[in-house]
């Protein structure tokens, strides 16, 4: 590998970096700079709506003359073709990247590189993914066609991209029926759901260690985790073998786990339990989408997926104990921090944020947050829990809403959403949830509203406006009882 390749990679990641995008998420090693992973939520109001997909780029050693090797890594360990150009094999077909042909102004060039790469994957998953097939690009057939082939990928961006995935992250059982391949005709639709959150092969010892580390689970070459000790079960899971988005796609899915319910729900009210997936006409062989609709299931374990991470939140706060007893390096930084971090509001006497340490727990905290006088919040007093792992930054601190916000970015539960570049500073995580409530205005992102109901009033008629201003005043007004 030349320095010049190097500097370029470089680069980019940097700039990636300091430009953080909402849906486009990058892992690396800077001892293989060459290899990246990129995680691509898919856009909002498409079939691919807020499902987690992961690609890997291979960079070759005379870049950028020639592109990298990209992969598709969520294929349901290569049954599943998301897209006329996501194959169940892991190609993507894409001019760009010289797997497709196209008009010259639309090759490879060493203008392109990994941000344009990965916008140009994510424009694949558009709201009508059927018009991607050459010689359908000006297809019709809504009902018949186009609305059945969205209806199915939507069914297995939540079954393949959500819960297949983040069952591996947690270690929670996946019974054989859940393959939902051609088998399924013959599968009982009465199986049990998962196993709740207190089975789970997993167990608590899988929390002291982040996944992905020696001491976790086995993960073979293949992708597909190694099956527990005593548990007769099929798994399959969408786990790639270093789990580098593990955390990341723990935080996306509690953020986005009303929008996926919703899903469900609506889309469940449409086709029945059982009913077989429509097969376009260029799918053939083991290059397509098949299988039948399982709503009531899906439903049943994207609920069991909640209750286990919030058990893993729960369990840091027990096993913190631990960390401080044995005196970790992190224990001692998160106590440096938040001194730091409290004369920093004192001496800044701004009376918008005040911190506080849960029974002098260095791995626990709380901050209250005052509301912007002459906005909705004003006179609103707001406290949020922040838990973090030995691990951290690694892993990042698990927040929620101690008291009521209704906010376009904060979910009906508390979760906010939101992203920081310095993952290591605990008062950038601060500042950029403060900064949720003391906005002016919320960003217009579809990818950032976690409250469906907020989002539809705030960007909605003025009526609507003002019914979303009224709404968070309440909030506001209600916070306060929370302190008496």
């Amino acid at each position: 590998m030349s320095n010049a390749v190097t500097l370029r990679l470089t680069k980019e990641l940097s700039e990636a970096t300091k430009n953080p995008d909402h849906q486009i998420f990058l892992k690396w090693d800077d001892s293989d700079i060459m290899n990246i992973k990129a995680m691509i939520t898919g856009p909002p109001d498409t079939p691919y709506c807020l499902g987690q997909f992961e690609f890997s780029l291979q960079f070759p050693k005379d870049y950028p003359t020639n592109p990298p090797k990209v992969l598709a890594l969520t294929t349901n360990m290569a049954r599943t073709r998301f897209n006329p150009n996501i194959y169940a094999s892991g190609k993507v077909c894409l001019s760009i990247l010289g797997t497709w042909r196209g008009t010259a102004g639309e090759q490879w060039s060493s203008a392109h590189g990994i941000t344009s790469i990965l916008l140009s994957i994510q424009s694949l998953m558009s709201d009508k993914p059927y018009r991607n097939e050459p010689g359908h690009d000006l297809e019709k057939d809504e009902i018949n066609k186009i609305e059945p082939y969205n209806r199915k990928i939507r069914h297995e961006t939540i079954r393949i991209s959500i819960c297949d995935r983040l069952e591996g992250f947690l270690g929670i059982n996946q019974p054989s029926f859940m393959f939902n391949g051609s088998s399924d005709a013959t599968s009982s639709s009465s199986s049990s759901p998962p196993s709740p959150p207190n089975v789970t092969p997993a167990g608590n010892n899988a929390l002291a260690t982040p996944v992905g580390t020696p001491n976790s689970s086995a993960v073979f070459a293949s992708g597909v985790q190694a099956k527990p000790p005593l548990v007769e079960s099929i798994y399959s899971t969408c786990v790639t073998p270093s789990d580098e988005f593990s955390d990341l796609s723990k935080y996306l899915f509690m953020a986005y786990y009303d929008i996926y319910q919703n899903t469900v729900k609506t889309e469940s009210a449409t086709v029945s339990d059982g009913t077989p997936f429509y097969v376009a006409p260029f799918e053939f062989g083991g290059n397509k989408m098949e299988g039948t609709y399982r709503y009531a299931t899906l439903a049943k374990r994207l609920e069991v997926i909640r209750q286990t991470i919030e058990k893993e939140t729960q369990d840091w706060i027990k096993m913190s104990q631990q960390w401080i007893a044995s005196s970790s390096r992190m224990s001692s930084n998160l106590a440096r921090q938040f001194e730091q971090i409290r004369e920093y509001y004192r001496e800044n006497d701004t009376g918008g944020v005040e911190v506080q340490l849960v029974d002098n727990n260095p791995f626990v905290w709380t901050f209250t947050i005052f509301g912007k006088p002459m906005s909705n919040y004003d006179g609103g007093m707001f406290k949020i829990q922040m838990v973090f792992h030995d691990s951290f930054p690694d892993m990042r601190p698990r927040v929620k809403f101690c008291t009521p916000m209704y906010h376009v970015h904060v979910t009906p539960e508390g979760i906010p959403f939101y992203m920081v570049e310095k993952q290591e500073d605990v008062r950038t995580h601060i500042e950029a949830i403060s900064n949720l409530v003391l906005e002016d205005e919320p960003s217009p992102n579809p990818s950032t509203h976690v409250n469906a109901q907020a989002a539809k009033l705030l960007f909605g008629t003025k009526d609507q406006r003002r019914e979303y201003n009224r709404n968070a005043r309440r909030c506001a007004s209600r916070s306060v009882d929370y302190f008496e």
